[in-house]
């Protein structure tokens, strides 16, 4: 092999190294001004730099109960003796068969600003927790109400102070986040569900963070009451057994309207028996109600996608030409992918280290290769969710049913619908 190095490029090799300095340009705008935001903005918090409110606003803390009695005992005195001047806590209860009603009729008698509901037997909405939530909220004495899950966390007693400081005047929607527990001895699908929901976090915060909120998590935002009446609550996505977070987030944030909260003592830890079932669903939830989303992120993150494997085939081509014919070509094309790689681990890793995350490092490039294959797996399998949520309401419709949708309910074990 003759090892030629020459900086004479030939026209095809400029054209193709013109075209990977343009996408590394770029990529690496995508990487600072949008992938790094929610670093940017705990580094204010840190620094003193973000008005906050004070005094506190009175607020209700809404948690949705499904079988949690164990989580219950463990996570929800955490909620109730939070420091915080005034605050009530309302559990709805749906429709669990555990001992969560006698625990919490046993924790009801120790605190007093503790008071539960339910959600009526045999209630025939498709979404019971668009319903629990609905009869929360009705419930709640406060204008300002934050939602959360019986199986999460808070691992800070500011938790509620640190998201209630953030309704200050125009302030309506507060935007937290939720970690999966890390278990000892985890599975090596772990490491690749954290780097997926990491993306997926830095996603949506980083959107709010630009002025173009699009979606929140159910288990730690918080928003003002009047907003869910004024928009007659969850009234357009009835049909749908998922988006009483994400699809009303969407439906009522503005670009002036809504904050984030990413510090430590904001954020939840959510704990599931199984992680990566867990993060399976989750996913699988997500997916199917993003296509009733209204928003450019869809789009924007597309793109992102697309120039990420343009640079990596143009990375391929350039260094294997370069080493048959010019190693110049090959050498420049390493040193802006060398460039890029250091980039975005260190954007990667410090929204790892914010959002308590693995700090990954070798093993980005190889999840970013496979994720567009795992994500074309759970597609085809949230579309066959979709027929399946069709048959249901067909079902309770009383309408007749097509070969295909009876079909779909015979095999109705196979999907978990929260």
């Amino acid at each position: 092999m003759d090892l030629n190095f020459s900086w004479d490029f030939s026209t095809p090799e400029i054209y193709c190294l013109g075209a990977l300095i343009l996408i590394w340009i770029i990529e690496i705008i995508y990487q600072f001004y949008l992938f790094n935001r929610p670093f940017r903005v705990y580094q204010k918090e840190k620094n003193g730099k973000i008005e906050y409110t004070h005094p506190y606003p009175a607020v209700s803390v809404i948690v949705y109960a499904q079988n949690d009695a164990e989580n219950l005992v463990k996570y929800l005195p955490k909620i109730l003796n939070q420091a915080y001047p005034e605050f009530e806590v309302i559990v709805v209860n749906d429709d669990s068969t555990d001992d969560s009603k006698d625990i919490l009729s046993v924790l009801e008698t120790q605190y007093k600003n503790l008071y539960h509901t339910y959600v009526p037997e045999g209630s025939r909405n498709l979404s019971h927790k668009k319903l629990a939530l609905t009869l929360g909220i009705k419930a709640a004495r406060y204008d300002i109400v934050v939602f959360t899950n019986a199986n999460c966390d808070p691992k800070s007693n500011e938790w509620l102070a640190a998201i209630a400081r953030n309704f200050v005047p125009g302030i309506d929607i507060v935007l937290g986040y939720t970690a999966i527990e890390r278990k000892e001895k985890e599975k090596l699908s772990f490491w690749y569900c954290s780097y997926d929901q990491l993306l997926f976090s830095i996603r949506y915060l980083s959107f709010a963070l630009i002025n173009r909120p699009y979606m929140g998590i159910s288990s730690n935002m918080a928003y003002r009451k009047e907003l869910f009446f004024k928009n007659k609550g969850f009234s357009k996505f009835l049909h749908l057994h998922y988006g009483d977070d994400d699809l009303f987030i969407n439906e009522i944030a503005t670009r002036t309207n809504t904050r984030i909260e990413v510090s430590e003592a904001g954020q939840m830890t959510a704990t599931y028996q199984d992680n990566y079932d867990a993060w399976k669903e989750l996913k699988l939830q997500y997916d199917f109600t993003s296509k009733y989303l209204h928003t450019a992120a869809k789009s924007i993150f597309g793109i992102a996608k697309f120039f990420d494997y343009a640079f990596d085939i143009l990375f391929v081509c350039l260094w294997v030409e370069g080493i048959i014919h010019n190693w110049a070509t090959a050498v420049l094309a390493s040193i802006l992918a060398l460039s890029l790689f250091s980039i975005k681990v260190i954007v990667y890793r410090r929204a790892a280290k914010i959002l308590r995350k693995p700090r990954l490092f070798f093993s980005l490039p190889l999840f970013s290769f496979i994720q567009p294959c795992i994500l074309f797996q759970g597609n085809r399998f949230c579309n066959e969710k979709k027929e399946f949520h069709v048959a249901i309401i067909h079902k309770r419709e009383g309408r007749k049913l097509q070969p295909s949708l009876l079909c779909m309910l015979s095999m109705q074990k196979k999907f978990i619908l929260p």
